[in-house]
C-alpha cells in the first residue's frame, strides 16, 4: 500500500514538474516575460530620451542619484540579473560617460542583452536557485526582480522629469 501511495505521489509530482516546464517553455508565461521585457525596455528608453541633455546631471536631492545615474543603474542592474540567469560572470558595466547619448546607448545595449538571454532561457534555468548579492533566488525570481527594480527606478526618473516640468511619456504595459 505504501509503495503504491509513493508511486502515485511520484507520478503526480513528475507530471506537475513536467507540466510546469512545458507551460514555461512553449509558453504563454515565457512569452509574457519576453513581451513585457521588451515593453519595459522601450518604455524606459522613452523616459530617458525625454530629459534634456543639459539636465542629465539633475538630482532631486543631493543624496539621490542623478537622472543619468538612475538610468545607468537600471541598465547595469538588469545586465547583472540576466547574466546571473545566463550563468555568466556578472560584469559591473557602465556607460562610456554620463552624457545622454552614452547613457541611452548603454540602456539599449542592456535591453538587447537581456532580451537575448530571455530568448534562450530554459525551464531548468527558471527553476534553478542562484546565489546573488541579495541571497538566493530562482531564475523566475531574477526576472521578476528585474521588472520590479526597473519600475522602481524608472518611477524615480519620472519624478525628475516632473520636477523639470516635463510630463513623462504615457505608461506602457
Amino acid at each position: 500500500m505504501k509503495t503504491a501511495f509513493r508511486m502515485k505521489n511520484f507520478v503526480i509530482c513528475t507530471t506537475l514538474a513536467l507540466g510546469t516546464a512545458a507551460v514555461l517553455l512553449g509558453s504563454p508565461m515565457l512569452e509574457h516575460y519576453q513581451k513585457h521585457l521588451k515593453t519595459a525596455g522601450d518604455f524606459t528608453v522613452a523616459v530617458a530620451e525625454q530629459m534634456p541633455e543639459s539636465d542629465y546631471g539633475f538630482k532631486l536631492t543631493p543624496a539621490q542619484m542623478s537622472f543619468s545615474q538612475q538610468i545607468a543603474h537600471i541598465a547595469n542592474a538588469n545586465m547583472y540579473f540576466f547574466s546571473v540567469l545566463a550563468g555568466e560572470k556578472p560584469a559591473d558595466a557602465k556607460p562610456a560617460s554620463q552624457n545622454k547619448a552614452d547613457v541611452i546607448a548603454f540602456l539599449k545595449q542592456s535591453n538587447e542583452y537581456c532580451q537575448k538571454v530571455l530568448a534562450h532561457v530554459t525551464a531548468d534555468q527558471l527553476a534553478k536557485s542562484y546565489k546573488t548579492e541579495d541571497g538566493e533566488m530562482t531564475g523566475t525570481e531574477l526576472i521578476m526582480l528585474s521588472f520590479d527594480h526597473t519600475t522602481h527606478h524608472r518611477a524615480q526618473a519620472e519624478m525628475y522629469l516632473r520636477a523639470k516640468g516635463i510630463k513623462p511619456t504615457d505608461y506602457k504595459f
